[in-house]
């Protein structure tokens, strides 16, 4: 065991973008914003370096944006966002025990600018802070400072260029991350939209209330730990990719509600000492990394998501 821790609104007349990335923003140039969400992930009996061992990851989270129209041109966005995990611990010797091992949490609000240049492009200014935390004897230390500026360019009526910079200082190092993707409606059914290196989903929309398709999500962050043998705090790592299918559904008032299944690719959760760090992360690349080869806590391993959403549908005009 390595630890154990005490613990339709007013329709717009303007389109809205959003921001929603890693636990960061991302815009959504489409025909609606998500305002609210609640989602529940489970992903268990991930195997580890010991063999009658596993380990489970359970992620709680909810997240509330106000944008707020200042004038023809911008729009404040306001946001909070809150997600608790969990790493639990199963001993596969006979005792079918288990141990909430390791709980960790985020806390962060946002707020940004959304400005239209004119009829074709928009940029997003973004301002963040994050309390990344197990919150066991929580100092200055445990917190994060975050931005993101993050463009759209109309080239036609069904497709979006974005591009911008992503930064975070991590507990691990600065983070810096350059964005580039675009959003495409292929058809009146069809959808692919991205954000590299972070995001991309491809949907199917055949009624008005049934969405399903094809989802990534790439997410790195980091949160300060007790460790209870040092007597000190640590950090952990957590690189996490899923791919997954997904199916929604709207029931009624806006209210939609997403299922949502896949599997983690080279999903890494490490934990180093507080000065083990690295110069900079340049999007997926380490730079100055001397950390020393630490084993993850868990393997790769299949996960289940479900979503209740408020979804604002907009007006085009």
């Amino acid at each position: 065991m390595l630890f154990t821790s005490k613990y339709r609104m007013r329709t717009f007349k303007v389109l809205l973008p959003f921001v929603f990335i890693l636990s960061c923003p991302v815009i959504n140039a489409q025909d609606w914003v998500d305002l609210g969400t609640i989602k529940t992930r489970y992903s268990p009996n991930n195997s580890t370096e010991l063999s009658n061992t596993t380990r489970n990851l359970l992620t709680l989270s909810a997240n509330v944006k106000l944008p707020i129209v200042l004038n023809e041109d911008d729009i404040l966005i306001l946001g909070l966002d809150h997600q608790y995990n969990s790493i639990s611990l199963n001993y596969n010797n006979g005792s079918n025990g288990s141990l909430n091992e390791l709980p960790f949490s985020s806390s962060m609000l946002q707020i940004g600018l959304s400005h239209d240049w004119n009829k074709k492009s928009k940029t997003i200014f973004m301002a963040m802070g994050r309390l990344n935390t197990d919150y066991f004897e929580i100092d200055a230390s445990h917190f994060q400072l975050a931005g993101l500026v993050l463009s759209t360019t109309k080239k036609t009526a069904d497709f979006h260029w974005k591009y911008g910079v992503y930064y975070n200082a991590e507990f691990f190092g600065p983070m810096i991350v350059p964005l580039f993707g675009f959003n495409w409606k292929i058809n009146e059914k069809w959808r692919l939209k991205t954000i590299i290196p972070i995001k991309l989903e491809l949907s199917y929309q055949p009624k008005t209330w049934f969405r399903s398709g094809l989802f990534f999500e790439g997410i790195n962050a980091s949160y300060r730990v007790y460790n209870y043998s040092t007597i000190k705090n640590d950090y952990l790592d957590k690189a996490d990719n899923n791919l997954s299918l997904f199916t929604e559904f709207h029931l009624g008032m806006n209210i939609w509600f997403r299922l949502e299944g896949g599997a983690s690719i080279l999903r890494k959760y490490r934990i180093y000492e507080n000065d083990q760090i690295l110069t900079l992360k340049l999007g997926p690349v380490n730079i100055g990394d001397n950390r020393p080869d630490t084993r993850p806590l868990f393997n790769n391993g299949f996960f289940i998501e479900s979503k209740i959403i408020y979804r604002l549908p907009l007006d085009k005009n």
